[in-house]
C-alpha cells in the first residue's frame, strides 16, 4: 500500500511538538469501536479538521510547504533523503523508504530548532 500521509503516530508526534493542526490537509476520522476511542486507519482529505475528534495528518505536499528551501534526493538503493537549508545550516534526514517519512523527519527537526512556529 502506498503511503499518502503521515501515520497516526507521526501525526501525534507533530501535534506534541506543537504544530498547528490547521496546517494539515488530511485527517483520520474518529470513531468508537467496542467501547474504545480509536481513529479510522483510512485517511480522508479535509479542509476543516475538528481536532480532537479527527486526527490531523499531513500529505507530502503539506509537509513540504512547512520546509523552507528543501530538496528531495533519491539514493542509489531507492531510498529518499530530505535536505533543508536554513541560513548556514543544512539538515539531512535519514534515508527513508518514502518521501513522507523523510519530510516528517525534517519538519520535526525544524520545529525542535524553532525554525517553524508552533502553538506552544
Amino acid at each position: 500500500m502506498t503511503k499518502i500521509c503521515t501515520s497516526i503516530g507521526q501525526s501525534k508526534k507533530l501535534l506534541e511538538l506543537g504544530l498547528d493542526p490547521s496546517t494539515a490537509d488530511m485527517c483520520y476520522p474518529h470513531f468508537i469501536r467496542h467501547g474504545a476511542d480509536t481513529y479510522n486507519e483510512i485517511p480522508e482529505i479535509a479542509e476543516d479538521i475538528n481536532y480532537p475528534y479527527e486526527m490531523p495528518c499531513w500529505s507530502l505536499t503539506a509537509l513540504l510547504e512547512l520546509i523552507p528551501l528543501y530538496t528531495l534526493e533519491q539514493t542509489t538503493d531507492g531510498k529518499v533523503i530530505a535536505v533543508s537549508e536554513i541560513g548556514q545550516y543544512s539538515k539531512c534526514s535519514e534515508a527513508c523508504n518514502n518521501p513522507i517519512d523523510a519530510a516528517f523527519e525534517i519538519v520535526c527537526w525544524l520545529i525542535e530548532q524553532k525554525h517553524i512556529k508552533v502553538n506552544k
